[in-house]
């Protein structure tokens, strides 16, 4: 099923339209002639969802701690001292499972409400369910990079909005030139990546392009650098 115009792009966005549709929908309930096991259906699709963006970052903040280990481990910085191994994340029990398909569900549900005879544009503006006239041009989407120095580490961050997330490139000037650093669902990336051998000062490059449903789309940043030392 295709996506209704009104949900977000990008995953994390999804979410947060999940949390008011279903917070929302518990008030209008009634007035809309939603049935308490709708209701209930909608309330397990919307935590499992909620559940697994939670574990994907979960991993994706335990695989950064658990780089920045590996390259400590590899050769020490300085003073600083590498600390215990970083334990993989502790997460809650899951909730009830669902099926797949929960945005195609909640649409088809919104479909419904739009039939309803209690519906108005105001229960469907404060639901979420009508779709913006702004248009999104895909083909001119370009990632804007910031870029400065935490605690000596290249800090980067960017505003990722209609999009699922970025492919962040980095030349670490190597000789090996750009390389994928990662795809990144959050907005903010920390290079813990080591100088290369013999290099006590350096400029590392950076460039990224956004991604939406897996695919690569619209223009490449413009390359950001930044001075390096080692620590």
């Amino acid at each position: 099923m295709s996506q209704a115009k009104y949900i977000p792009g990008s995953d994390a966005d999804k979410g947060i339209w999940l949390n008011n549709y279903t917070a929302k929908m518990a008030v209008y309930a009634s007035v809309l002639g939603i049935t308490p096991a709708e209701l209930s259906a909608l309330q397990d699709d919307n935590n499992m969802y909620q559940y697994i963006i939670n574990m994907i970052e979960s991993y994706r903040q335990n695989l950064l701690n658990l780089t920045g280990y590996k390259n400590m481990l590899k050769s020490a910085v300085g003073q600083q001292h590498i600390g215990s191994l970083p334990a993989p994340p502790v997460l809650a029990a899951p909730p009830v499972n669902v099926a797949e398909g929960v945005f195609d569900r909640v649409t088809k549900l919104a479909t419904k409400i739009k039939n309803s005879a209690g519906y108005t544009d105001n229960i469907g503006s404060d639901l979420g369910i009508i779709a913006s006239v702004e248009s999104i041009d895909v083909d001119a989407m370009q990632p804007d990079l910031k870029i400065k120095l935490d605690v000596g580490r290249p800090h980067l961050k960017w505003t990722k909005g209609y999009a699922d997330a970025i492919d962040l490139y980095a030349d670490h000037n190597d000789g090996a030139g750009f390389a994928l650093a990662g795809r990144l669902l959050k907005s903010e990336y920390m290079d813990l990546a080591d100088l290369a051998a013999g290099k006590v000062y350096d400029e590392w490059k950076y460039k990224a392009i956004f991604v939406i449903s897996d695919m690569q789309v619209g223009l490449y940043s413009k390359i950001t650098s930044i001075d390096v030392k080692k620590q």
